[in-house]
């Protein structure tokens, strides 16, 4: 049956004009046109009419060089949008949750008044924070109205914290037209919970753990200041990308990205019950202190870091439940920090500045843990040498250089899945697409806000529809995290617990001495 978009005039010219953008002169004749028809037959109008004025920006920056305009640019209320937040704000309509999340524990209570007035000044530190992404020919990010009038922090009372914490974690977040950032205090008789939303178009791991650093920073600093503490205002720009590219001493960035250098080539197996959009469940699974050193040790022992460990067990635990033919490499990919090429390893502003790599290992019957972490580290160690994470976000951030074959991909990738779904939208299958992020220590140090301590924390990352799999690893304390998210309906609860369980199994066995 033909839809509403596919009838109309306007939308067959976009479409005509889309294909110009993204495939070069002459190549259209070699790449499947029904992409396109299949893409946009299946999305909303609202995210149809956003696709025609991205595509608009798309065509302006690659004939001009231009990302912004310049009354925007002097404008105060207006912050450019990067290439990969744009990216990013188009990933949201596979994601069952876009949110970064941080559960914290205080060895007490906190003043109410002074955590609204910290996280109302931390959006000023921050501006991207308290602004809202405005879909344009030239998107970018343009500062709420009324800012002392939005409620950015609230308390609830409560002698649950299990099931507040979990009623906190699956709340809605509505960033397109509020903030970017939510606080809660979870009260409980004796001591707090601290919980904190952020967008992940805008903020990825590592600028969570900065924002919870920044707010301490301005609570602690209130207290001791009686309230008149200012912090300074941060403007983020293209200049950590500039300085990405200084640091690895390459002159020409675009050259060396190759978007398919790395489509994922394998499907693990994996117990999915149903793909349908349903609430959305967390599980955390800790390893306790006195773990965590014995891990370090045999990491050094083996010139392997943390990031390979995990990586090793979670191999092996996909090896466990998936069971693929021997011999067949599968791939799983990884989030890298690229702030690590940074000087300083710092970026200018709170922002999303994660790369990511595939990685690709065989599964050989009754191999040890030292014989698959040697696999890894040949693995890991090849990618590192060739820059391969920093290549893929350069792509990103110079399309308009690289014939904008990254969002070609993309978008021939978001066709496919949505012409599953669309066929079957209770869709049942076991394919699984695995990845994690490593996002190592929260704090190198307890985190304080005043005279109160964080005594344990953890991170819980986005939600990916199934078949996709995001775990997220964070340490605070001595203290070990698994944390992860998923539709209730995808999947047996019990499933994901062993999973989780097995893979700790793996890391703690594994890593003995």
């Amino acid at each position: 049956m033909t839809s509403e978009f596919e009838s109309c005039d306007k939308t067959k010219k976009i479409l005509k004009s889309y294909k110009r953008m993204i495939y070069p002169e002459g190549m259209l004749s070699k790449c499947n046109s029904d992409i396109f028809s299949k893409f946009y037959r299946n999305i909303s109008r609202n995210r149809m009419n956003y696709y025609k004025n991205h595509s608009c920006k798309l065509k302006k920056t690659t004939n001009t060089n231009e990302y912004y305009s310049e009354d925007k640019q002097a404008r105060e209320d207006i912050l450019p949008a990067s290439e990969r937040e744009i990216h990013n704000y188009l990933s949201r309509c596979r994601m069952a949750t876009f949110q970064i999340q941080a559960i914290m524990k205080l060895n007490g209570r906190l003043d109410f008044d002074r955590l609204k007035r910290a996280v109302r000044l931390s959006v000023d530190a921050e501006p991207v924070l308290a602004s809202r992404f405005v879909e344009d020919e030239n998107p970018y990010w343009k500062r709420l109205d009324n800012i002392d009038g939005i409620t950015f922090c609230s308390l609830e009372e409560t002698n649950n914290a299990d099931e507040t914490v979990m009623q906190f974690l699956q709340s809605p977040f509505d960033t397109d037209n509020g903030p970017q950032v939510k606080v809660k205090i979870i009260r409980l008789k004796h001591y707090d919970i601290l919980g904190v939303k952020l967008n992940y178009v805008c903020c990825d791991g590592t600028a969570a753990k900065e924002y919870i650093q920044l707010l301490s920073h301005i609570y602690s600093c209130i207290d001791q200041s009686n309230g008149n503490f200012i912090p300074e205002s941060k403007i983020g720009s293209r200049k950590d990308q500039d300085g990405l590219f200084k640091e690895l001493g390459i002159k020409y960035p675009e050259l060396s990205w190759n978007p398919l250098r790395d489509p994922p080539k394998t499907k693990w197996i994996f117990p999915w019950a149903q793909r349908r959009e349903d609430s959305i469940l967390f599980e955390v699974c800790r390893i306790p202190k006195g773990n965590l050193n014995t891990i370090y040790q045999y990491g050094e022992s083996r010139g392997a870091t943390v990031n390979d460990l995990i990586l090793t067990a979670f191999y092996r635990t996909m090896f466990k439940i998936s069971k693929p033919k021997q011999g067949v490499p599968m791939d799983i990919t990884s989030t890298i920090d690229l702030r690590r090429y940074l000087p300083d390893n710092k970026s200018q502003a709170i922002r999303n500045l994660s790369g990511g790599i595939i990685t690709r290992i065989a599964r050989i019957m009754n191999e040890t843990f030292d014989g698959t972490l040697s696999r890894v580290l040949s693995a890991t160690t090849k990618i590192k040498e060739s820059h391969s994470d920093v290549n893929r976000n350069m792509g990103e951030e110079n399309n308009e250089k690289s014939s904008l074959t990254y969002f070609r991909d993309y978008f021939e990738h978001m066709s496919q899945t949505l012409e599953t779904s669309t066929k079957s939208p209770s869709y049942t299958g076991n394919e699984c697409f695995p990845g994690f992020c490593n996002l190592g220590n929260i704090s190198k140090s307890l985190i304080g806000f005043g005279q109160n301590v964080v005594t344990d924390a953890y991170v819980i990352p986005p939600v990916i529809y199934a078949p996709g799999l995001l775990l997220l690893v964070s340490f605070y304390d001595d203290i070990l995290t698994m944390s992860l998210g998923y539709c209730k309906a995808s999947i047996d609860q019990r499933d994901m617990k062993a999973f989780l369980n097995s893979f700790k199994d793996e890391l703690i066995k594994g890593c003995k001495v």
